[in-house]
């Protein structure tokens, strides 16, 4: 009679614990996935010396879809992230990314350069810096949508070509707010070079295999030989993916018919899911400190991505 009690104890408790595990499976979204929150939006403009005025966009989790729409309380207070599109681009040509971003409870602030022909990765960079000052003086303005909202203590950024560049310069400068940053086919340059020596916080570095305007070794090479081994990286190139396959689908159709870029080998949503399953589960691990999200980045989900071949190369270093 007790060993069968026994028995029931032990069965109860080992149904417990995979119920626990399975819901906690279940709770865990893939981050190629949308996020659960409504998407509210805005309109900025902030000023950095010496370039001038930076045209921006807020998102933030909100009760209903839309412009100025009522604030989401109920996850806050919300990291925040700074987002840039690259060479002649504008904040309008990458909202995949923002919208993505906060719909995971991320507020961003996507911003468009005074210049967007110059080839200063130095302008990206002080827009990054000067955007985290935007929206801590949103947080601290009484009459602002994000008074209170923001946990400014937890800052992310992520970049495209010229705007990879300046999230490099930025993550890498002196007194940087930045703790964990993305740089999506960064463009290289001396002041972009000299700043990665600095990082020391986690960073990503992604690039498409095909891309004609940042090539895959160009990216590895500052992976390899700029960001030392004392930080937390990762390096990954996107099966079939090109340089514009990082913008928003209409904008890529029409850089095709411009010839600027190689073809791509895979389509423009599958470049997107790929690019954002992992800066999703990057920011998530590094700036939630979610441990789920490590098999995405580091652990079984990444190298089956590497093994079926949606990942051409997958390289990186924790410390």
């Amino acid at each position: 009679m007790r060993k069968s009690i026994v028995i029931l104890i032990i069965s109860v408790i080992f149904l417990l614990i995979c119920s626990s595990v399975c819901l906690a499976d279940a709770s865990t979204i893939s981050p190629d996935q949308p996020g659960t929150y409504n998407i509210g939006s805005y309109k900025v403009w902030y000023f950095a010396f010496p370039y001038g005025i930076y045209q921006a966009t807020i998102r933030y989790p909100s009760i209903s879809n839309g412009q100025r729409t009522p604030v989401d309380f109920s996850g806050a207070p919300y990291p925040v992230i700074i987002i840039a599109n690259g060479l002649a681009g504008s904040e309008q040509q990458i909202t995949w990314i923002p919208e993505h971003l906060t719909s995971y409870g991320y507020v961003t602030l996507c911003f468009t350069p005074p210049h967007r022909f110059s080839f200063d990765a130095t302008q990206w960079s002080y827009g990054f810096l000067g955007g985290f000052r935007e929206l801590q003086k949103q947080n601290d303005h009484r009459f602002s949508p994000m008074y209170h909202l923001l946990d400014t203590k937890t800052c992310g950024a992520i970049g495209l070509s010229m705007g990879g560049g300046g999230v490099i310069e930025a993550t890498g400068s002196i007194n940087s707010v930045i703790d964990a940053s993305v740089a999506l086919a960064p463009a290289g340059f001396p002041s972009v070079f000299n700043a990665a020596q600095n990082i020391i916080v986690p960073i990503q570095l992604q690039v498409g295999t095909v891309d004609k305007l940042v090539p895959p070794n160009h990216v590895k090479k500052i992976y390899t030989q700029h960001i030392t081994n004392d930080t937390n990286k990762e390096y990954l190139s996107i099966n079939g993916g090109n340089h514009i396959g990082f913008i928003d689908e209409y904008y890529t159709r029409v850089a095709q018919q411009w010839g600027i870029d190689n073809s791509a080998g895979i389509s423009i949503e599958q470049q997107h899911n790929i690019s954002k399953k992992y800066f999703i589960a990057w920011f998530e691990y590094y700036l939630r400190n979610l441990d789920e999200y490590y098999t995405f980045i580091f652990g079984q989900e990444a190298q089956k991505d590497l093994d079926e071949g949606v990942l051409t190369d997958l390289q990186y270093n924790i410390t």
